[in-house]
C-alpha cells in the first residue's frame, strides 16, 4: 500500500507543479533587462526613442565639468566703485574742535577769569547723526547738510564751512559709526548669514563667506551666486580660488548667496543594491562611479552591458534628447574609456542582467517546487 501511495502523491504532485514552472518561464523575478532586450528596444523608436552609442576612443564624450550654469562668472561682473561713500542709512559721528569762544561746549574757568595765557580749548562728540531717506543730515547751528555720495572728509568740510563765523578756530571729524550703505549681503548656507560692512581693504568674494563662518557644506556640492546691480553670475565654492578673476572685489549692495546642489548618480541593475550616490566632487568619471556602485556583480551581471542613460542638451538650447551609452567591460581598452568619460548630475547606470540567470532561476524555483516531494518521499521510507 505504500508504494501505489507514493506513486499517486507523486503524479498528483507533479500534474500540479509543472504548469507552474511552465508559467515561471516566462515570468522570472528579475533587476531589469538583458542586453539583447535593450538592444532591442533601442531599435524600436516606439518602444525606447533614444540613441545607442557603444563607447570607444571614437564615440566617448568630451570629458569636461557639468555646466553650473548659463549666467556667466563672477569675472563678468567686474566693475568700478567706491566703498567710502556715505548713504541713506549709515549712522555719522560728528566731533567738534574750537579753540577760543565755543558753539558746542562751555567755556572754562580759566578762560573767563582770563588769567590763563593760553585760549579756551574744548572738543564735543555730538549724538549720532543718522543720514536720511533724502540723504541729508542736521547738524546744530550748521543746518542741513547733504550727505549721500559724499565721504566723511567732504561732510567734515561742509560743516566746518557753515561754521565759520560762529566759532573760532573750529575743526571738525566725522566718522561712520554704523555702516549700512558700503555694505554686501551673505545668504544661504554659511553658519551666520547677514550683513557684512565693506572696509577701505577692499574685500573680495571669498572674504565676505569667511567673514560669515564659512559654508555649512561641502564646497564640491555648493553653488555661489553674486548678483550685482541686477545681474546675477555663479560658480562652484571647489573652483572659487584666492587670487582668481572670480574671486571679484565686492561693491555696496552686492547680495551672495551659497546655494546647496548636490549632485548625484543612480544605479540599477545587477549590482550589489539600487542606491543613489553623490559625486562628493566636481567631476566624477564613469570608472570611479561604477567603483562606488559595487562593480557589476559576479552571480547576475552581464559585464559586457554597463549602460548610462542620459538626457542630453544640444548646444543650441534645443529640447534634451535621450541617450544611451554603452560599456563593455570585458574589453581591456574600456577600462581605460571609463576614466574619461565624465558623469552628469541626474545619469542613471544600469548593469544589464546576464542571460544565463533566467535558466538558473529557473532551476531555482523547480528545486523549491519538488524539494517537498523528495523530502515526504525520504521520510516515508
Amino acid at each position: 500500500m505504500v508504494l501505489p501511495f507514493r506513486l499517486r502523491a507523486w503524479r498528483a504532485f507533479a500534474a500540479a507543479a509543472l504548469p507552474l514552472a511552465a508559467g515561471a518561464c516566462s515570468s522570472l523575478p528579475s533587476s531589469g533587462p538583458t542586453r539583447l532586450q535593450v538592444l532591442s528596444a533601442t531599435q524600436d523608436d516606439a518602444r525606447l526613442p533614444a540613441t545607442l552609442i557603444d563607447l570607444d576612443a571614437t564615440t566617448l564624450p568630451e570629458m569636461r565639468a557639468p555646466a553650473v550654469t548659463a549666467a556667466g562668472r563672477p569675472a563678468d561682473l567686474r566693475a568700478d566703485g567706491d566703498i567710502d561713500r556715505v548713504g541713506p542709512g549709515d549712522v555719522l559721528q560728528v566731533s567738534v574742535f574750537e579753540i577760543g569762544s565755543t558753539l558746542f561746549a562751555p567755556a572754562t574757568a580759566a578762560g573767563l577769569s582770563g588769567t590763563s595765557a593760553q585760549p579756551t580749548a574744548a572738543g564735543t562728540t555730538l549724538p549720532p547723526i543718522p543720514v536720511a531717506r533724502d540723504g541729508s543730515i542736521v547738524v546744530p547751528y550748521a543746518g542741513r547738510i547733504l550727505a549721500e555720495g559724499q565721504t566723511t572728509q567732504a561732510i567734515a568740510q561742509a560743516i566746518l564751512a557753515r561754521l565759520r563765523g560762529l566759532s573760532e578756530h573750529a575743526q571738525v571729524q566725522v566718522a561712520v559709526r554704523e555702516n549700512m550703505a558700503n555694505a554686501v549681503f551673505v545668504l544661504g548656507g554659511v553658519k551666520t548669514p547677514g550683513r557684512v560692512p565693506l572696509s577701505l581693504v577692499r574685500e573680495h568674494l571669498l572674504d565676505a563667506i569667511a567673514l560669515t563662518g564659512g559654508t555649512t557644506g561641502a564646497p564640491q556640492d555648493t553653488t555661489v551666486r553674486l548678483t550685482r546691480r541686477g545681474q546675477s553670475a555663479e560658480i562652484g565654492l571647489d573652483e572659487l580660488l584666492a587670487g582668481s578673476p572670480d574671486d571679484v572685489v565686492l561693491l555696496p549692495g552686492d547680495r551672495i548667496e551659497l546655494l546647496s546642489r548636490l549632485q548625484s548618480f543612480t544605479v540599477f541593475g545587477a549590482s550589489d543594491k539600487v542606491s543613489e550616490i553623490p559625486f562628493q566632487m566636481r567631476t566624477l568619471t564613469l570608472a570611479q562611479a561604477v567603483a562606488r556602485a559595487g562593480g557589476p556583480s559576479d552571480r547576475q551581471a552581464d559585464a559586457s552591458a554597463v549602460f548610462v542613460f542620459r538626457w542630453s542638451t544640444p548646444p543650441n538650447g534645443a529640447a534634451p534628447t535621450p541617450i544611451i551609452y554603452r560599456l563593455n567591460l570585458l574589453r581591456p581598452e574600456s577600462y581605460f574609456l571609463s576614466q574619461r568619460f565624465a558623469m552628469r548630475n541626474g545619469d542613471v547606470i544600469y548593469i544589464a542582467n546576464a542571460r544565463s540567470n533566467q535558466a538558473s532561476k529557473l532551476v531555482q524555483i523547480i528545486n523549491q517546487l519538488f524539494s517537498p516531494f523528495f523530502t515526504f518521499r525520504e521520510l516515508s521510507r
